[in-house]
Protein backbone atom coordinates (compact mmCIF):
# COMPACT_ATOMS: atom_id res chain seq x y z
CA UNK A 1 0.00 0.00 0.00
CA UNK A 2 1.50 3.41 -1.23
CA UNK A 3 2.10 6.21 1.47
CA UNK A 4 -1.06 8.70 0.21
CA UNK A 5 -3.24 5.27 1.17
CA UNK A 6 -2.31 4.69 4.03
CA UNK A 7 -2.65 8.45 5.41
CA UNK A 8 -6.15 8.33 3.87
CA UNK A 9 -6.86 6.39 7.33
CA UNK A 10 -7.35 7.88 10.87
CA UNK A 11 -6.07 11.24 11.52
CA UNK A 12 -2.66 11.02 14.01
CA UNK A 13 -4.55 12.46 17.22
CA UNK A 14 -7.53 10.14 16.74
CA UNK A 15 -4.31 7.15 16.15
CA UNK A 16 -2.64 7.98 19.15
CA UNK A 17 -6.55 7.66 21.16
CA UNK A 18 -6.86 4.55 19.74
CA UNK A 19 -3.77 2.96 20.12
CA UNK A 20 -3.75 4.40 23.96
CA UNK A 21 -7.15 2.87 24.44
CA UNK A 22 -5.98 -0.43 22.75
CA UNK A 23 -2.75 -0.76 25.10
CA UNK A 24 -5.66 -0.44 28.34
CA UNK A 25 -8.45 -2.45 26.80
CA UNK A 26 -6.87 -5.51 28.79
CA UNK A 27 -6.89 -3.87 32.11
CA UNK A 28 -10.51 -2.41 31.79
CA UNK A 29 -11.96 -5.93 30.42
CA UNK A 30 -10.89 -7.58 33.63
CA UNK A 31 -11.98 -4.84 35.85
CA UNK A 32 -15.66 -5.23 34.23
CA UNK A 33 -15.44 -8.46 35.19
CA UNK A 34 -14.17 -8.54 38.20
CA UNK A 35 -17.34 -6.24 39.23
CA UNK A 36 -19.62 -8.98 37.81
CA UNK A 37 -18.50 -11.18 40.05
CA UNK A 38 -19.26 -9.84 43.22
CA UNK A 39 -17.61 -7.99 45.61
CA UNK A 40 -16.33 -10.84 47.30
CA UNK A 41 -14.25 -12.18 44.42
CA UNK A 42 -11.34 -9.99 45.31
CA UNK A 43 -8.77 -12.66 44.08
CA UNK A 44 -10.22 -12.98 40.62
CA UNK A 45 -10.53 -9.00 40.49
CA UNK A 46 -6.64 -9.19 41.43
CA UNK A 47 -5.77 -11.48 39.13
CA UNK A 48 -7.57 -9.48 36.19
CA UNK A 49 -6.14 -6.69 37.00
CA UNK A 50 -2.51 -8.02 37.19
CA UNK A 51 -3.18 -10.01 33.60
CA UNK A 52 -4.52 -6.22 32.22
CA UNK A 53 -1.79 -4.35 33.28
CA UNK A 54 0.99 -7.41 31.66
CA UNK A 55 -0.34 -7.21 28.46
CA UNK A 56 -0.69 -3.06 28.83
CA UNK A 57 2.83 -3.16 29.43
CA UNK A 58 3.91 -5.43 26.70
CA UNK A 59 1.76 -3.46 24.62
CA UNK A 60 3.28 -0.52 25.60
CA UNK A 61 6.68 -1.63 25.31
CA UNK A 62 6.39 -2.67 21.61
CA UNK A 63 4.80 0.63 20.75
CA UNK A 64 8.21 2.49 22.31
CA UNK A 65 10.29 0.20 20.65
CA UNK A 66 9.44 0.99 17.17
CA UNK A 67 9.10 5.12 17.89
CA UNK A 68 12.44 4.33 19.46
CA UNK A 69 13.96 2.12 16.43
CA UNK A 70 11.80 4.88 14.40
CA UNK A 71 13.92 8.06 15.95
CA UNK A 72 16.37 6.17 15.61
CA UNK A 73 16.25 5.85 11.39
CA UNK A 74 15.04 9.14 11.40
CA UNK A 75 18.43 10.80 13.11
CA UNK A 76 19.77 8.52 10.63
CA UNK A 77 18.89 9.90 7.76
CA UNK A 78 19.71 13.35 8.67
CA UNK A 79 23.10 12.40 9.27
CA UNK A 80 23.43 10.83 5.86
CA UNK A 81 22.94 6.87 6.92
CA UNK A 82 19.88 5.34 5.00
CA UNK A 83 19.87 2.24 7.35
CA UNK A 84 17.38 -0.24 7.57
CA UNK A 85 13.31 0.96 7.69
CA UNK A 86 11.59 -0.01 10.84
CA UNK A 87 8.51 -1.75 10.46
CA UNK A 88 5.48 -0.33 12.31
CA UNK A 89 1.78 -1.54 12.83
CA UNK A 90 0.01 -0.48 10.05
CA UNK A 91 -2.77 2.28 10.92
CA UNK A 92 -0.63 3.14 14.07
CA UNK A 93 0.60 6.88 14.85
CA UNK A 94 3.40 5.94 13.96
CA UNK A 95 3.25 5.41 10.35
CA UNK A 96 1.52 8.81 10.25
CA UNK A 97 5.36 10.03 11.08
CA UNK A 98 7.18 6.94 8.88
CA UNK A 99 5.92 7.82 5.51
CA UNK A 100 6.12 11.76 5.43
CA UNK A 101 9.98 10.89 7.21
CA UNK A 102 10.16 8.79 3.81
CA UNK A 103 8.79 11.05 1.29
CA UNK A 104 11.44 14.18 2.95
CA UNK A 105 14.46 11.02 2.74
CA UNK A 106 13.62 10.75 -1.20
CA UNK A 107 13.49 14.53 -1.60
CA UNK A 108 16.73 15.43 0.39
CA UNK A 109 18.41 12.26 -2.08
CA UNK A 110 17.16 13.85 -5.07
CA UNK A 111 18.56 17.45 -4.39
CA UNK A 112 21.74 16.17 -2.95
CA UNK A 113 22.01 14.39 -6.98
CA UNK A 114 20.84 17.41 -8.64
CA UNK A 115 23.73 19.44 -6.42
CA UNK A 116 26.52 16.83 -7.32
CA UNK A 117 25.74 16.95 -10.84
CA UNK A 118 25.47 20.74 -11.05
CA UNK A 119 28.68 21.03 -9.05
CA UNK A 120 30.40 18.65 -11.37
CA UNK A 121 28.50 20.16 -14.79
CA UNK A 122 30.04 23.80 -13.43
CA UNK A 123 33.72 21.83 -12.65
CA UNK A 124 33.84 20.82 -16.19
CA UNK A 125 32.81 24.16 -17.67
CA UNK A 126 35.57 25.77 -15.57
CA UNK A 127 38.01 23.24 -16.32
CA UNK A 128 37.33 23.70 -20.50
CA UNK A 129 38.25 27.50 -20.27
CA UNK A 130 41.24 28.65 -21.39
CA UNK A 131 41.71 31.65 -19.04
CA UNK A 132 42.05 31.06 -15.11
CA UNK A 133 39.46 31.37 -12.63
CA UNK A 134 39.83 31.32 -8.89
CA UNK A 135 36.64 31.69 -5.96
CA UNK A 136 38.12 33.02 -3.10
CA UNK A 137 36.25 32.86 0.13
CA UNK A 138 35.91 36.26 2.75
CA UNK A 139 39.85 35.60 4.58
CA UNK A 140 40.89 35.83 0.70
CA UNK A 141 41.90 31.94 0.58
CA UNK A 142 41.40 30.18 -2.80
CA UNK A 143 38.41 27.79 -2.31
CA UNK A 144 38.30 26.10 -6.09
CA UNK A 145 40.52 26.92 -9.03
CA UNK A 146 39.85 25.23 -12.28
CA UNK A 147 42.56 23.74 -14.41
CA UNK A 148 44.08 26.87 -16.03
CA UNK A 149 44.47 28.52 -12.99
CA UNK A 150 45.92 25.26 -11.82
CA UNK A 151 48.57 25.04 -14.45
CA UNK A 152 49.41 28.86 -14.22
CA UNK A 153 49.96 29.21 -11.16
CA UNK A 154 51.02 25.96 -10.35
CA UNK A 155 48.38 25.60 -7.51
CA UNK A 156 48.54 21.91 -6.21
CA UNK A 157 45.18 22.07 -3.80
CA UNK A 158 42.76 23.88 -2.80
CA UNK A 159 42.70 26.57 0.72
CA UNK A 160 46.08 28.35 -0.25
CA UNK A 161 46.38 32.04 0.01
CA UNK A 162 45.68 34.69 -3.21
CA UNK A 163 49.17 35.90 -1.83
CA UNK A 164 50.40 32.16 -3.57
CA UNK A 165 49.14 33.69 -6.84
CA UNK A 166 49.77 37.61 -6.89
CA UNK A 167 50.81 40.39 -4.41
CA UNK A 168 50.35 42.60 -6.58
CA UNK A 169 48.37 45.71 -4.37
CA UNK A 170 46.21 46.28 -6.94
CA UNK A 171 44.78 43.03 -7.43
CA UNK A 172 44.44 42.50 -3.22
CA UNK A 173 42.61 46.11 -2.81
CA UNK A 174 40.25 45.45 -5.93
CA UNK A 175 39.65 41.87 -3.98
CA UNK A 176 38.88 43.47 -0.17
CA UNK A 177 36.79 46.24 -2.19
CA UNK A 178 34.45 43.80 -4.05
CA UNK A 179 34.25 42.18 -0.79
CA UNK A 180 32.95 45.15 1.30
CA UNK A 181 31.01 46.73 -1.78
CA UNK A 182 29.47 43.38 -3.61
CA UNK A 183 30.02 45.19 -6.17
CA UNK A 184 32.17 44.01 -9.47
CA UNK A 185 35.44 45.48 -9.73
CA UNK A 186 38.61 44.92 -12.89
CA UNK A 187 42.50 45.56 -12.80
CA UNK A 188 45.49 44.78 -14.72
CA UNK A 189 48.38 43.08 -12.89
CA UNK A 190 52.18 41.39 -13.89
CA UNK A 191 53.27 38.37 -11.48
CA UNK A 192 56.00 39.80 -9.71
CA UNK A 193 58.46 36.66 -10.59
CA UNK A 194 57.28 37.31 -14.36
CA UNK A 195 56.90 40.75 -15.21
CA UNK A 196 57.14 39.90 -19.15
CA UNK A 197 53.42 38.37 -18.38
CA UNK A 198 50.64 40.74 -17.89
CA UNK A 199 47.08 39.95 -16.72
CA UNK A 200 43.35 41.61 -16.43
CA UNK A 201 41.37 40.54 -13.62
CA UNK A 202 37.46 40.27 -13.33
CA UNK A 203 36.67 40.27 -9.83
CA UNK A 204 32.80 39.76 -9.23
CA UNK A 205 31.36 38.95 -5.71
CA UNK A 206 29.94 35.50 -4.76
CA UNK A 207 27.98 33.49 -2.18
CA UNK A 208 29.96 31.23 -0.91
CA UNK A 209 28.30 27.92 1.09
CA UNK A 210 28.47 28.98 4.67
CA UNK A 211 26.56 32.10 3.82
CA UNK A 212 29.63 34.28 3.92
CA UNK A 213 31.09 36.35 1.26
CA UNK A 214 33.73 35.72 -1.47
CA UNK A 215 34.48 36.32 -4.89
CA UNK A 216 35.08 34.94 -8.47
CA UNK A 217 38.52 36.24 -9.52
CA UNK A 218 38.41 35.58 -13.80
CA UNK A 219 41.88 35.64 -15.45
CA UNK A 220 42.77 36.63 -19.36
CA UNK A 221 46.60 36.91 -19.83
CA UNK A 222 47.40 39.60 -22.10
CA UNK A 223 51.06 39.14 -22.71
CA UNK A 224 50.87 38.73 -26.45
CA UNK A 225 48.49 41.50 -26.79
CA UNK A 226 51.02 43.40 -24.79
CA UNK A 227 54.07 41.76 -27.35
CA UNK A 228 52.10 43.04 -30.07
CA UNK A 229 51.43 46.45 -29.10
CA UNK A 230 55.09 46.89 -28.42
CA UNK A 231 56.33 45.12 -32.15
CA UNK A 232 53.76 47.66 -34.00
CA UNK A 233 55.21 50.52 -31.83
CA UNK A 234 58.65 49.68 -32.77
CA UNK A 235 57.90 49.08 -36.64
CA UNK A 236 56.20 52.19 -36.76
CA UNK A 237 59.46 53.64 -34.94
CA UNK A 238 61.45 51.48 -37.21
CA UNK A 239 59.70 52.59 -40.31
CA UNK A 240 59.55 56.23 -39.75
CA UNK A 241 63.39 56.34 -39.24
CA UNK A 242 64.17 53.73 -42.13
CA UNK A 243 61.88 56.72 -44.06
CA UNK A 244 63.40 59.76 -42.10
CA UNK A 245 66.85 59.35 -43.27
CA UNK A 246 66.61 59.68 -47.28
CA UNK A 247 63.81 62.03 -47.14
CA UNK A 248 65.98 64.15 -45.00
CA UNK A 249 68.69 64.05 -47.07
CA UNK A 250 66.60 64.53 -50.35
CA UNK A 251 65.37 68.15 -48.73
CA UNK A 252 68.62 69.06 -47.98
CA UNK A 253 69.83 68.58 -51.02
CA UNK A 254 66.97 70.74 -52.44
CA UNK A 255 67.66 73.20 -50.24
CA UNK A 256 71.39 73.25 -51.58
CA UNK A 257 70.40 73.58 -55.15
CA UNK A 258 68.06 76.44 -54.33
CA UNK A 259 71.02 78.16 -52.83
CA UNK A 260 74.58 77.60 -53.08
CA UNK A 261 74.36 75.16 -56.10
CA UNK A 262 71.43 77.19 -57.85
CA UNK A 263 73.91 77.46 -60.43
CA UNK A 264 76.72 74.92 -60.49
CA UNK A 265 75.72 72.14 -63.08
CA UNK A 266 78.48 69.74 -61.57
CA UNK A 267 76.86 70.06 -58.03
CA UNK A 268 73.39 70.10 -59.60
CA UNK A 269 74.56 66.46 -61.21
CA UNK A 270 75.63 65.04 -58.08
CA UNK A 271 72.69 65.77 -55.87
CA UNK A 272 70.16 65.03 -58.57
CA UNK A 273 71.99 61.48 -58.53
CA UNK A 274 71.86 61.09 -54.62
CA UNK A 275 68.56 62.81 -55.10
CA UNK A 276 67.70 59.66 -57.20
CA UNK A 277 69.38 56.86 -55.33
CA UNK A 278 67.18 58.01 -51.48
CA UNK A 279 64.41 58.14 -53.88
CA UNK A 280 64.66 54.60 -54.73
CA UNK A 281 65.71 53.45 -51.23
CA UNK A 282 62.35 55.28 -49.75
CA UNK A 283 60.92 53.21 -53.14
CA UNK A 284 62.04 50.22 -51.65
CA UNK A 285 61.42 50.56 -48.73
CA UNK A 286 57.64 51.13 -49.61
CA UNK A 287 57.25 48.21 -51.61
CA UNK A 288 58.71 45.80 -48.66
CA UNK A 289 56.22 47.31 -46.56
CA UNK A 290 53.18 47.01 -48.82
CA UNK A 291 54.82 43.60 -49.97
CA UNK A 292 54.88 42.57 -46.14
CA UNK A 293 51.65 43.87 -45.26
CA UNK A 294 49.68 41.98 -47.99
CA UNK A 295 51.61 38.72 -47.22
CA UNK A 296 50.36 38.48 -43.65
CA UNK A 297 46.94 39.46 -44.39
CA UNK A 298 46.92 36.28 -46.73
CA UNK A 299 48.77 34.51 -43.87
CA UNK A 300 45.10 32.51 -43.23
CA UNK A 301 44.51 32.03 -46.53
CA UNK A 302 47.10 28.68 -47.40
CA UNK A 303 48.17 28.52 -51.23
CA UNK A 304 45.79 26.22 -53.02
CA UNK A 305 47.30 26.23 -56.71
CA UNK A 306 50.40 23.95 -57.67
CA UNK A 307 53.64 25.43 -58.99
CA UNK A 308 56.25 23.98 -60.77
CA UNK A 309 59.27 24.53 -58.23
CA UNK A 310 61.44 24.09 -61.27
CA UNK A 311 60.26 26.74 -63.21
CA UNK A 312 60.18 28.89 -60.33
CA UNK A 313 64.46 28.40 -59.40
CA UNK A 314 64.82 28.55 -62.95
CA UNK A 315 62.98 32.24 -63.15
CA UNK A 316 64.96 33.48 -60.36
CA UNK A 317 68.12 32.43 -61.66
CA UNK A 318 67.25 34.07 -64.87
CA UNK A 319 66.27 37.26 -63.34
CA UNK A 320 69.61 37.55 -60.48
CA UNK A 321 71.59 36.54 -63.32
CA UNK A 322 72.36 40.45 -64.34
CA UNK A 323 72.62 41.26 -60.35
CA UNK A 324 75.31 38.65 -60.32
CA UNK A 325 77.44 39.10 -63.08
CA UNK A 326 77.69 42.78 -62.15
CA UNK A 327 79.11 41.46 -58.74
CA UNK A 328 80.94 38.91 -60.34
CA UNK A 329 79.37 36.25 -58.49
CA UNK A 330 78.94 32.58 -60.21
CA UNK A 331 75.19 31.03 -59.58
CA UNK A 332 74.95 27.41 -59.08
CA UNK A 333 71.80 25.49 -59.29
CA UNK A 334 71.89 21.73 -58.05
CA UNK A 335 68.61 19.93 -57.88
CA UNK A 336 67.20 16.23 -59.10
CA UNK A 337 66.26 16.35 -62.57
CA UNK A 338 62.01 15.83 -62.01
CA UNK A 339 61.66 18.25 -59.15
CA UNK A 340 57.76 18.08 -57.83
CA UNK A 341 55.41 20.66 -58.04
CA UNK A 342 54.70 22.39 -54.72
CA UNK A 343 51.31 23.07 -53.56
CA UNK A 344 52.32 27.15 -53.71
CA UNK A 345 51.55 31.02 -54.52
CA UNK A 346 53.94 31.40 -57.50
CA UNK A 347 54.28 35.06 -56.94
CA UNK A 348 55.46 34.90 -53.57
CA UNK A 349 58.07 31.91 -54.10
CA UNK A 350 59.77 33.94 -56.80
CA UNK A 351 59.92 36.90 -54.03
CA UNK A 352 60.98 34.20 -51.30
CA UNK A 353 64.18 32.80 -53.31
CA UNK A 354 64.40 36.09 -54.99
CA UNK A 355 65.35 37.61 -51.55
CA UNK A 356 67.49 34.95 -50.36
CA UNK A 357 70.00 34.96 -53.55
CA UNK A 358 70.08 38.82 -53.59
CA UNK A 359 71.32 38.38 -50.00
CA UNK A 360 73.82 36.00 -51.18
CA UNK A 361 75.08 37.82 -53.91
CA UNK A 362 75.38 41.28 -51.37
CA UNK A 363 76.56 39.41 -48.79
CA UNK A 364 78.63 36.16 -50.30
CA UNK A 365 81.35 38.81 -51.71
CA UNK A 366 82.58 38.83 -55.83
CA UNK A 367 84.85 36.46 -57.12
CA UNK A 368 82.35 33.88 -55.40
CA UNK A 369 79.36 31.54 -56.06
CA UNK A 370 76.36 31.09 -54.61
CA UNK A 371 74.67 27.86 -54.96
CA UNK A 372 70.78 26.90 -54.96
CA UNK A 373 71.31 22.89 -53.21
CA UNK A 374 67.79 21.24 -53.15
CA UNK A 375 67.33 18.06 -51.90
CA UNK A 376 63.81 15.70 -51.51
CA UNK A 377 63.00 13.86 -48.35
CA UNK A 378 60.53 11.39 -47.75
CA UNK A 379 60.76 12.09 -44.43
CA UNK A 380 62.44 15.65 -43.50
CA UNK A 381 64.51 15.57 -40.66
CA UNK A 382 63.29 16.47 -37.16
CA UNK A 383 64.27 19.95 -36.88
CA UNK A 384 62.30 20.37 -39.91
CA UNK A 385 59.15 22.36 -37.85
CA UNK A 386 55.56 21.76 -39.46
CA UNK A 387 57.29 19.46 -41.92
CA UNK A 388 59.56 16.56 -40.25
CA UNK A 389 59.46 13.41 -40.39
CA UNK A 390 56.55 14.38 -43.85
CA UNK A 391 57.74 13.99 -47.56
CA UNK A 392 59.31 17.65 -47.85
CA UNK A 393 61.50 19.09 -50.52
CA UNK A 394 64.56 21.51 -49.04
CA UNK A 395 65.78 24.70 -51.16
CA UNK A 396 69.07 26.14 -49.60
CA UNK A 397 70.83 29.50 -50.99
CA UNK A 398 74.58 28.73 -50.03
CA UNK A 399 76.98 31.69 -50.21
CA UNK A 400 80.62 31.81 -49.40
CA UNK A 401 80.59 34.98 -47.54
CA UNK A 402 81.70 36.08 -44.21
CA UNK A 403 79.13 34.34 -41.67
CA UNK A 404 77.06 35.65 -39.37
CA UNK A 405 78.17 35.26 -35.81
CA UNK A 406 75.58 33.31 -34.14
CA UNK A 407 74.19 36.17 -31.17
CA UNK A 408 72.81 36.84 -34.23
CA UNK A 409 70.68 34.51 -36.13
CA UNK A 410 67.69 33.73 -33.61
CA UNK A 411 66.68 37.52 -34.94
CA UNK A 412 67.80 38.24 -38.58
CA UNK A 413 64.42 37.51 -39.40
CA UNK A 414 62.95 40.25 -37.31
CA UNK A 415 61.75 42.99 -39.06
CA UNK A 416 64.39 46.17 -39.46
CA UNK A 417 67.24 44.07 -37.87
CA UNK A 418 70.42 44.28 -39.46
CA UNK A 419 74.19 43.09 -38.21
CA UNK A 420 75.55 45.44 -39.72
CA UNK A 421 73.33 48.36 -40.10
CA UNK A 422 76.05 50.49 -41.99
CA UNK A 423 76.74 48.04 -44.41
CA UNK A 424 73.37 47.12 -44.94
CA UNK A 425 72.27 50.54 -46.07
CA UNK A 426 74.56 51.54 -47.96
CA UNK A 427 74.19 48.01 -50.19
CA UNK A 428 70.31 49.58 -50.20
CA UNK A 429 68.84 46.52 -47.69
CA UNK A 430 65.76 47.64 -46.24
CA UNK A 431 65.99 44.83 -43.04
CA UNK A 432 62.98 43.47 -44.18
CA UNK A 433 63.96 40.77 -46.83
CA UNK A 434 64.42 37.90 -44.33
CA UNK A 435 60.97 38.88 -42.64
CA UNK A 436 59.15 39.00 -45.55
CA UNK A 437 60.89 35.14 -46.31
CA UNK A 438 59.69 33.95 -42.82
CA UNK A 439 56.31 35.29 -43.47
CA UNK A 440 56.04 33.66 -47.19
CA UNK A 441 57.51 30.05 -45.37
CA UNK A 442 55.00 30.15 -42.84
CA UNK A 443 52.11 30.97 -44.85
CA UNK A 444 53.31 27.62 -47.06
CA UNK A 445 53.42 25.84 -43.97
CA UNK A 446 57.32 25.39 -44.33
CA UNK A 447 60.10 25.70 -42.33
CA UNK A 448 63.13 28.17 -42.65
CA UNK A 449 66.74 27.18 -40.82
CA UNK A 450 69.13 29.36 -40.82
CA UNK A 451 73.09 27.82 -40.56
CA UNK A 452 75.94 30.25 -40.68
CA UNK A 453 79.85 30.45 -39.20
CA UNK A 454 81.98 32.98 -39.51
CA UNK A 455 84.62 32.70 -42.48
CA UNK A 456 82.92 30.02 -43.91
CA UNK A 457 79.56 31.50 -44.93
CA UNK A 458 76.01 31.01 -44.63
CA UNK A 459 73.06 28.41 -45.51
CA UNK A 460 69.58 29.61 -45.94
CA UNK A 461 67.54 26.50 -46.22
CA UNK A 462 63.65 26.49 -46.52
CA UNK A 463 61.50 23.12 -46.65
CA UNK A 464 58.74 22.89 -48.45
CA UNK A 465 55.60 20.01 -47.83
CA UNK A 466 55.00 18.11 -51.58
CA UNK A 467 52.11 16.45 -52.84
CA UNK A 468 53.86 14.04 -55.00
CA UNK A 469 56.95 11.55 -54.66
CA UNK A 470 60.20 12.75 -56.26
CA UNK A 471 63.45 10.78 -56.99
CA UNK A 472 67.02 11.72 -55.38
CA UNK A 473 69.24 12.03 -58.27
CA UNK A 474 71.51 15.05 -57.90
CA UNK A 475 72.75 17.21 -60.90
CA UNK A 476 74.39 20.15 -61.30
CA UNK A 477 73.77 23.29 -63.63
CA UNK A 478 76.18 26.45 -63.30
CA UNK A 479 75.20 29.84 -64.95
Amino acid sequence: MSAPARLRGPAPTVSLLRDSALSALPAVVAAGVALALGAGEIGALAAGVAAGGLCAFLLARHWIGQASALARWIIGLGGGEEGQRPAVVLGSALEWILWPTLDLARRLKRAERLSALHARRLSTVLDALADPVLLVDQRSTIVEANAAARRTFEIERAGVPLTRVTRDPGVLAALNSVLATKAASSVSFSPIDDRLKLFAAYIAPLETPDGGGGAVIALREQSEQLLIERMRSDFVANASHELKTPLAAIIGIIETLRGPARDDPAAREMFLATMAEEASRMQRLVEDLLSLSQIELAARRPPAGRVSLRDVLEGTLARMRPMAEAARVRLVLEAPPDLPDVVADADQLHQLFGNLVDNAIKYGGPDKEVRIEVRLFEAAPPGAGPVAKRKAVEIAVVDQGEGIAPEHLPRLTERFYRVDKGRSRKIGGTGLGLAIVKHIVRRHQGHLAIESELGKGSRFAVFLPVPADGRHEIVTRSS
